[in-house]
């Protein structure tokens, strides 16, 4: 074999290795992905709350949210957007919600920084896979086309899904035959 057909023969295989297309392309897609999974207590960052916490009460101090006194008469519901993060006490954070700052207690709701995870070969969310500005993905997790999106709609007693799979078009559709 002469040098030029050697060469020939190196950069085809080199071109064909980067169009053989792999999962490693798919990991992410269009869905943000948390950089941890735990709050800071320095910067603030968006905010999930799911299970069988539909909102949480608002306090003005740190000190009124520990000891569960006073509320604002304010609630966040779990359909609304807001940001925490970590206070000296670790069953209170601090909440920006509509542009003011408040205090939660733990009590009342978990708060993650995440709204899909992963569970064995599926994924598991609180939003639909085709809401991609309302995903948020847990620290290191990857979605693959071969995998199933289970939109939770229901509690963490009674949890009630719909099943996505990835349709040959490239869109999420529900997969009748899961249910």
């Amino acid at each position: 074999m002469t040098l030029k057909k050697f060469g020939l023969l190196v950069t085809a295989m080199i071109a064909l290795f980067f169009l053989i297309p792999s999962q490693a392309e798919a990991k992410t897609w269009h869905y943000a992905v948390t950089p941890t999974n735990s709050f800071s207590h320095k910067t603030f960052a968006r905010a999930f709350m799911y299970g069988n916490y539909e909102y949480m009460k608002l306090y003005k101090s740190a000190t009124t949210a520990k000891h569960q006194k006073t509320a604002t008469g304010r609630v966040v519901s779990n359909q609304k957007v807001f940001y925490a993060r970590k206070t000296a006490d670790k069953k209170v954070y601090e909440v920006i919600y509509q542009k003011k700052y408040y205090y939660m207690n733990t009590h009342d709701t978990h708060l993650y920084r995440y709204n899909t995870w992963r569970s064995g070969h599926k994924l598991v969310s609180t939003v639909k896979p085709n809401h991609p500005s309302q995903v948020m993905l847990k620290a290191k997790t990857h979605v693959y086309p071969s995998q199933y999106w289970l939109y939770n709609y229901g509690g963490r007693d009674t949890p009630l899904y719909d099943w996505y799979r990835l349709a040959n078009s490239g869109h999420w559709i529900i997969d009748h035959a899961q249910h």
